[in-house]
């Protein structure tokens, strides 16, 4: 039954996923860090069946290590540029939400946290949703649903003034055995001040604009 689930799902499933970022709609200012990494994960193809009730878990990093690939702005210092990092193996569990056609949506259930050796960590939050797809009989993967917003979290990297304005998490698996592979990335940007108004000026301001579209008008 599991695997005509799958390939009900496949006969309609589109392509590999590309390297889309999903942006946050906030304003930010100045781009201030971008990190990317990547691994492995154990395997984890055989527990997915999408719909109700259904749920799987996936260990990332099972070894400890993964590779970073870009790292700069406030990510240096932390990561001193070796691709190799140690990082604690971290379980992400995920639970069937919906499907539309060939795509379907699964939810973490906990915090999936990539904790590195540096301090610095990059966490996805409980709810996180994630959208999968199986591309042929043999091949899943998921990336970060659309429309939802920024949910990731940056600590440990010596800096507080700044909000992840793009994100990607992307992993998938094949029934071969050997495990999975993910890839991650995150920017951060710096906020965009706040005005600042002087008391009584925003008064007399606001007057003069007003003044302006009554003689407009």
């Amino acid at each position: 039954m599991k695997n005509l689930l799958k390939h009900a799902f496949a006969l309609s499933a589109a392509t590999v996923f590309g390297g889309a970022v999903v942006a946050s709609p906030a304003q930010a200012g100045k781009f201030v860090g971008s990190l990317a990494f990547s691994n492995g994960a154990d395997d984890w193809f055989s527990e997915v069946t999408p719909g109700a009730g259904d749920t799987f878990d996936i260990e990332f990093n099972p070894l400890g290590i993964n590779f970073v690939t870009t790292q700069n702005g406030f990510f240096t210092p932390p990561f001193d540029g070796y691709p190799v990092q140690g990082v604690a193996p971290s379980v992400g569990e995920f639970e069937y939400v919906s499907s539309s056609g060939s795509e379907f949506i699964y939810a973490l259930t906990n915090d999936l946290v990539f904790a590195y050796d540096n301090g610095a960590s990059v966490t996805w939050e409980a709810g996180t949703e994630f959208m999968g797809v199986f591309n042929g009989l043999d091949t899943i993967e998921f990336q970060l649903a659309k429309g939802q917003g920024i949910l990731v979290m940056v600590d440990g990297i010596g800096e507080t003034d700044f909000s992840v304005i793009a994100e990607t998490l992307q992993f998938s698996d094949t029934d071969a055995p050997g495990g999975g592979t993910y890839n991650a990335q995150v920017d951060l940007a710096t906020p965009i001040p706040e005005p600042t108004v002087l008391f009584g000026l925003g008064v007399v301001t606001a007057g003069l604009v007003t003044s302006r579209r009554q003689k407009n008008s």
